[in-house]
């Protein structure tokens, strides 16, 4: 064999040698990767990652145990002190509130379903509404002294001001 027939097979070995390598290194770096994935943060119990999910027990909530269906009666949300934030209960005439707190503890938000259809209301500090959006019993039916009567309608959006006296409704 020429030289130059020796130096190309050598060459051709190297490479094919070098590929071999390239495999293998790429094959542990996809098993490095695998393995940091599958480990994730572990954290301790009652941290918070930064993702948001709370660590219960080791393991992120929500990450491992998904559930298909939960039910309950009542569901409350807490903040990191455990104060109240948020309700979601129904009572026993149907109807269905989703109440929403402010940081003292006080409903500001009250999205509820009855009977008489949907409504949204917001309360001030105080707790007193001062606007509701949809079914309202808040401001009544009215006799006029003609005697047309005029009925609360199923839907409306009417506004209070601080002392609960009615400063707009429509329809």
């Amino acid at each position: 064999m020429t030289e130059l027939k020796l130096f190309s097979a050598r060459l051709r070995r190297l490479e094919n040698h070098f590929r071999w390598i390239k495999g293998i290194a790429l094959v542990a770096c996809v098993l490095v990767a695998a393995i940091a994935v599958t480990a994730q943060v572990r954290g301790i119990p009652g941290d918070v990652l930064p993702s948001g999910r709370l660590i219960i027990g080791g393991q992120a909530r929500g990450v491992a145990n998904v559930q298909d269906e939960v039910r309950a009666r009542h569901f409350v949300l807490v903040d990191d002190k455990g104060k109240e934030r948020a309700s979601l209960v129904s009572d026993n005439t149907g109807a269905v509130f989703l109440v929403m707190y402010d940081k003292a503890g006080k409903a500001r938000v009250n999205l509820s379903v009855g009977n008489d259809g949907p409504a949204l209301t917001f309360l001030d500090r105080s707790g007193q509404a001062r606007t509701i959006l949809g079914s309202t019993t808040a401001v009544p039916s009215h006799v006029y002294d003609n005697g047309i009567v005029e009925l609360a309608p199923p839907s409306s959006i009417v506004l209070f001001d601080g002392k609960g006296k009615l400063l707009f409704r429509t329809p």
